[in-house]
């Protein structure tokens, strides 16, 4: 295979005007480049096959132009703050499981020096190759608010002060009405991102989102929404060796699919370990969290051509929210949201589809308002700092109105929720210090994962800007027994968890970066990991192998690490920059007692060690730079 030949020498030549070597199957050959300052639009190859045989697409193509277009120092609000989207070579061919995906990346408004990741399903991505591209780069800002229309025929920067201070749901509507195609696809922010929260969302085909503050960028930006439509479809290299493979990854996801009979009796991805987030992180025991959804109408709303069926909608049907409606999407961070706050039922389903309509991520809002909560609780918050509101557990006015304090920064507290649990626990002074849960200032997923190491472990290597990837099994994939000889782990003890989590997160980011949800991908069922490949392989026209996707997987780990390196990230913070609560022993329930702070900061230490970086500053070493083919980033590299 052709070298990526220093390509850092050559970044002004990295989008050809004019290809040189084969557009491979998958791709549809154009990004957008989008500058919201002057108002140019132009389209642009994208790189050679080599680079892309090197990078895929989604996340590492896209952090590869941003470490290479982002100069350092900026600011996330910044107009100089660059959004990269890319979707992958399987977005959008509809004969994959899961080929859905579209990521985002950018610098984190939640950190403030790491990488911000926001990645979303359904019909985006897919939408946006139907109009004939793979990817965005969008820099400057916007006079006014604004829309990015994409079509196949035309692209447009369109007025949105019309939709400005409407939420998601209001706004989709509105705009495909506007353009005139049913089929159009829209991904919005609402009120939380136009009021720069810190983790607001793109809200996408209602049942969607890319978190992580991606819609805090945009609303910087005056960027309301971008509207995709067209009806290309990726080429694909061998269409019958294409539907074999995507076949066979159907029956390997099969154990995995949802129905409506357990969206209508389950409390979320807790129930799968017996732990959900309770008052603020102090109660794990799950109850009657439950109770109601037996009575609700529930329609599954499935991604693009995937069979695993994880969005859904729902129609209440009992108690005083009955006839109300909510749209969701796979993970039930939102479900364990609302626990925190201490609601349960159908109380729970209503507050769910009001932070996804105003575009607040859910892990941001949890972890802010459930330490006001306790604060007020406790009396160390009263009723001075919350303009009268009584913060009781499970009130619904009080979840309420603090949402929307919230999304448009009102007042004392609901400013500071904008900005994060980190900042309220400093404001709030005291003891509050060592009731917060945070990540570098982000905050961990929203489920209860102290009694997992693997998980806990992911969450706190993890940029804090970025949904989370990784965290093992027991035991290895069947699909890579070839290599790997170890388990099964014990869940008690922490031997041989750092390298589970890190396997993982490698398949796990190549399935992303070939534009696939990780959501449609079972691993642990053989032929799991292979079909994927040999989806790739047939859609592209390469011969990737399993240990090759490994090496792109980790690519994308480095290239991630050394953009926080280069912003003043080292490792050792990933362990001591932690909300104290979210090490604490958990405090009952069948985990009682148990914390993975007593293996910290080995755990840390030795999973950076494993993945070829300096243990205390995370930077990669050159052997690691080398053997990725990542040498034009030596500068950054760990000496000793």
């Amino acid at each position: 295979m052709a070298s990526i030949e220093n390509l850092s020498q050559s970044y002004s030549n990295f989008f050809p005007a004019e290809r040189r070597t084969r557009l491979p199957g998958g791709y549809m050959g154009k990004l957008l480049r989008v500058d919201l300052s002057t108002g140019n639009l132009r389209a642009q190859n994208l790189p050679e096959e080599p680079v892309l045989r090197r990078l895929w697409g989604g996340q590492s193509l896209a952090e590869y132009i941003l470490l290479h277009e982002l100069a350092i120092g900026i600011e996330p609000y910044d107009p100089k703050n660059v959004i990269v989207g890319m979707t992958g070579p399987i977005t959008g061919t509809g004969f994959t499981p899961g080929g859905t995906k579209m990521t985002f990346v950018y610098l984190s408004p939640a950190t403030r020096y790491t990488l911000g990741r926001g990645a979303t399903s359904g019909f985006l991505g897919t939408s946006l190759k139907n109009a004939g591209y793979d990817g965005l780069v969008i820099t400057g800002a916007a006079q006014r608010p604004t829309y990015l229309y994409i079509a196949e025929d035309r692209v447009e920067l369109r007025d949105a002060r019309h939709l400005w201070g409407k939420g998601a749901r209001e706004t989709e509507d509105i705009l495909r009405a506007e353009v005139n195609h049913k089929d159009a696809r829209i991904g919005c922010i609402g009120p939380a991102g136009e009021n720069l929260v810190r983790a607001a969302m793109l809200v996408n085909d209602y049942n969607h989102n890319a978190a992580h503050g991606l819609g805090a960028v945009m609303g910087s930006k005056r960027l309301k929404a971008i509207v995709t439509w067209g009806t290309r479809r990726p080429r694909v290299f061998d269409k019958a060796a294409l539907i074999e493979a995507g076949g066979r990854w159907q029956v390997a996801l099969n154990p995995r699919v949802y129905t409506v009979a357990k969206r209508k009796k389950s409390v979320g991805h807790g129930e799968e370990w017996g732990a959900i987030t309770k008052y603020n992180w102090r109660s794990t025991v799950i109850t009657d969290e439950n109770r109601g959804f037996d009575q609700n109408r529930v329609i599954l709303r499935p991604c693009f051509q995937c069979p695993r069926l994880c969005p859904w909608d729902v129609e209440i049907g009992e108690g005083p929210h009955k006839g109300k409606v909510g749209h969701f999407n796979a993970g039930s961070e939102w479900m364990d949201t609302f626990y925190n706050l201490g609601f349960k039922g159908n109380d729970v389903l209503y507050l769910s589809e009001r932070i996804n309509d105003l575009g607040i991520e859910c892990s941001h809002f949890a972890c802010g308002a459930g330490l006001a909560f306790e604060a007020w609780e406790k009396g160390l918050l009263k009723a001075d700092r919350t303009d009268g509101l009584a913060l009781e557990w499970g009130s619904l006015e009080a979840a309420e109105k603090l949402l929307e304090r919230c999304a448009r920064r009102q007042g004392w507290l609901g400013n500071l929720l904008a900005d994060g649990p980190k900042g309220l626990a400093q404001a709030l002074g005291g003891e509050a210090l060592q009731w917060v849960v945070h990540t570098k200032g982000g905050t961990p997923a929203q489920h209860e994962w102290r009694p997992l190491l693997s998980q806990m472990l992911r969450e706190l290597v993890a940029s804090g800007g970025m949904k989370p990837q990784g965290a093992g099994g027991k035991e290895p994939p069947p699909d890579l027994s070839y290599r790997e000889k170890w388990g099964p782990l014990d869940p008690q003890r922490p031997e041989g968890w750092a390298w589970s989590h890190l396997l993982t997160e490698k398949y796990r980011q190549a399935c992303g970066l070939m534009g696939g949800c990780w959501f449609a991908l079972n691993d642990k069922k053989p032929d799991g990991l292979k079909s994927m490949i040999d989806s790739l392989n047939a859609t592209t026209g390469w011969d990737v192998t399993l240990d090759e996707a490994l090496d792109v997987g980790h690519r994308s780990i480095i290239l991630q690490s050394l953009f926080g390196t280069q912003r003043g990230w080292l490792a050792e913070q990933d362990w001591k920059d932690v909300g104290p609560r979210f090490l604490e022993p958990i405090p009952d329930g069948k985990f009682k007692g148990f914390t993975i702070a007593k293996w910290l900061p080995d755990l840390v230490y030795e999973y950076y060690r494993l993945s070829g970086r300096h243990e205390k500053s995370g930077r990669p070493y050159r052997d690691t730079l080398s053997h990725l083919d990542l040498e034009e980033f030596a500068e950054w590299c760990q000496l000793d």
